[in-house]
């Protein structure tokens, strides 16, 4: 495996013909050496406190999951805060269409990431994938981070894969953070 160079991520997002998309991609800036940065989209799921005295996924249920999450969106270029140890889920505001011979890796921007910023704990992108990433935004530091939507805080560094084949299994593509479907994992029933 190895990483795209800044020329290959550029030349296989002009091609109309290569199964590679990430839109809209607001300026070439964004296409950076071996990785593209990704901005703050606007939809979020704010993480709550409940009557709940603690999240068992054994006994949560899709609907069950909604009082701990709530969904909120905001405008290009308004704000949102988040605490310090506070989970804020959110998307990327491109859209992702990853090719059957590349994979991808979310990072926190370094000037995000040293003021205690962490963006993904989920951070593989598969080869096929589709949709605007959930981004688990978590404050790792001492003070309230404002952060902007539109603001590019994120990278996706790309490697190229073997060939993978494309499943017949319908998935439904996300255009906004999900939540979390812990409840759909075998290990819990």
């Amino acid at each position: 495996m190895s990483v795209l160079t800044k020329t290959a991520l550029i030349n296989r997002l002009r091609n109309p013909e290569d199964d590679f998309a990430i839109v809209p991609l607001l300026e070439e800036t964004q296409v950076d050496y071996g990785a593209v940065n990704l901005r703050l989209g606007l939809e979020f799921i704010l993480l709550r406190k409940t009557r709940y005295p603690l999240f068992c996924p054994r006994n949560i249920d899709e609907h069950e999951i909604r009082k701990f999450q709530k969904r909120d969106s905001l405008r290009f270029g308004e704000t949102i805060v988040i605490h310090p140890q506070q989970l804020l889920l959110a998307s990327t505001f491109e859209f992702l269409s990853m090719p059957s011979d590349l994979c991808g890796f979310v990072l926190t921007r370094s000037r995000y990431a040293r003021i205690g910023l962490v963006i993904a704990t989920a951070t593989y992108v598969h080869p096929n994938w589709r949709g605007c990433l959930t981004l688990e935004l978590a404050n790792y530091g001492e003070v309230p981070i404002e952060l902007t939507c539109g603001s590019q805080i994120g990278q996706l560094a790309l490697l190229e894969a073997k060939h993978v084949e494309r499943s017949d299994e319908y998935r439904p593509i996300p255009i906004g953070p999900q939540f979390s479907c812990m409840c759909d994992d075998e290990e819990w029933k």
